[in-house]
């Protein structure tokens, strides 16, 4: 072969070789492209792998590598998304996003339950969804001032109750240094505390009323026995000193109710924890309360099971729960009615309950009966002297003995009170105690009667009304 023919061979060869390596080159490239399109359409490319130059096979794992990162960022951004949405769906609190238009842009639903919203409120105003200018112009403050703003508010006339009482607070938010660019409105609903500010303020009055009414009465009457003369006859001096004495017992009883619900806050209690036998603890309240049963000719009927267990609790503080709740029934019931105890086992529980066929309790009032200075029937316990503690006291005593106290009750038919304890166990607390058998019983009716002359007097008589 002479020159010539070599070096046309070699340059037919590098020409070959060239053109091989641009079509390699060109064919990467394309899927180097094809790879970006379905990145840029937010696709996930099958394979990053390319066969071609090194300088576009780094290029291919640059972009699998900023792509892995992209995944990553948008599932923590997704997640972040999820856990703010769930803390939004969480919160007792009614919360809203709102733009520099005042256009809500997210709610949670206890928002849209305070307002009685049907629909979530994103889109719109919030004079067209919330129809509050209160909270427009906190908005409008909290923009302008750049600041924190706050406000109380009331609605009324509400789907779900007749008034709502609620503070709200504008918060505004920057993304980026400058001015705010939405503001965060927090709605914390305050009814409750409102309530229980009226109650204490009604409690306070009654409870000077009480006090005032027989001190009254107590100096005018101590005036006329100063001033009277010694001729006084006895059956007017009688006359006097009963009067004293029944508005002592006034004084008497509501400082007792004062004194007991101090008593029985949590931690300032110790209970003197013994075996109860029901039998004879219902026997004890009965003829302790025979007398105002005969007044009223009210027949007190007793329904115990048989192998009934003892009770595990504090036999003085559980008298003044069931010397309340039948003393209540008494006075709630008419003439010649009955009052029912029924006792049942439960399992490691006994459950006592006091039903009686009075006036009943309306349903709105069923909720709040158990708080302190709460009265259902306002008129017929401040006439029988009645404070608005006693079914407080109850329910803080009987949960101090690890219990539940449950009142059911329908206006015009009666009500019944159960109160749930805990048995008195057979084995030491840190044993494990063996699975007791279930007993079916049948309750049959058994009148309490016990001897008179005990000497002993019944603790102090609450009122219905906690």
């Amino acid at each position: 072969m002479t020159l010539s023919s070599f070096l046309i061979a070699l340059l037919g060869s590098a020409l070959a070789i060239a053109l091989l390596q641009l079509l390699a080159w060109a064919r990467s490239a394309a899927k180097l492209e094809r790879i970006a399109e379905e990145i840029v359409e937010g696709r996930r490319p099958r394979s990053f792998v390319i066969f071609g130059p090194r300088s576009l096979f780094r290029v291919a794992s640059r972009l699998e590598a900023i792509l892995a990162a992209r995944e990553r960022l948008s599932e923590q951004i997704e997640q972040q998304g999820e856990n703010f949405h769930g803390v939004l769906r969480n919160m007792m609190e009614g919360v809203a996003i709102v733009d520099r238009n005042h256009r809500v842009e997210l709610a949670n639903e206890v928002l849209m339950k305070q307002f009685g919203l049907s629909s979530e409120p994103s889109g719109r105003t919030v004079l067209e969804s919330l129809r509050v200018a209160e909270i427009d112009r906190l908005i409008s403050e909290a923009f302008a001032r750049q600041e924190a703003c706050s406000g109380e508010i009331s609605l009324r006339d509400l789907p779900s109750q007749s008034e709502l009482f609620l503070i709200v607070n504008a918060v505004p938010m920057r993304s980026e240094p400058g001015q705010p660019t939405q503001v965060l409105l927090v709605l914390h609903d305050i009814t409750e505390h409102k309530r229980s500010e009226e109650r204490q303020k009604e409690f306070l009055a009654n409870v000077s009323h009480e006090i005032r009414t027989p001190l009254s009465i107590f100096r005018g009457y101590v005036e006329t026995l100063m001033n009277a003369s010694p001729a006084l006859a006895q059956e007017e001096v009688q006359r006097v000193l009963k009067i004293l004495r029944r508005h002592s017992l006034r004084l008497s009883k509501l400082v007792n109710d004062l004194l007991t619900l101090s008593a029985v806050e949590p931690g300032r209690m110790h209970l003197e924890r013994s075996p109860i036998s029901i039998p004879h603890f219902l026997r004890r309240i009965e003829a302790d309360l025979r007398q105002p049963l005969q007044e009223k000719r009210i027949r007190l009927l007793v329904q115990l099971p048989e192998n009934l267990p003892k009770v595990d609790g504090d036999p003085f503080r559980l008298e003044q729960v069931f010397y309340n709740l039948v003393e209540n029934a008494i006075q709630y019931s008419e003439p010649d009615s009955t009052i029912r105890i029924e006792v049942d086992r439960e399992g490691e529980r006994i459950s006592i309950r006091v039903i009686d066929q009075g006036v009943g309790i309306p349903p709105a009032d069923l909720p709040y009966v158990f708080e302190r200075f709460y009265r259902a029937d306002k008129i017929r316990s401040r006439q029988a002297g009645g404070t608005g503690l006693g079914l407080s006291i109850v329910k803080r005593i009987v949960d101090l003995h690890q219990g539940r106290v449950q009142i059911e009750s329908e206006p015009g038919k009666g009500t019944m009170v159960t109160v749930t304890l805990p048995s008195w166990p057979l084995v030491p607390p840190e044993s494990t105690p063996p699975a007791r058998p279930s007993v079916a019983v049948a309750p049959i009716e058994n009148p309490a009667h016990t001897p008179e002359g005990r000497g002993r007097s019944a603790p102090p008589l609450l009122n219905r009304a906690p």
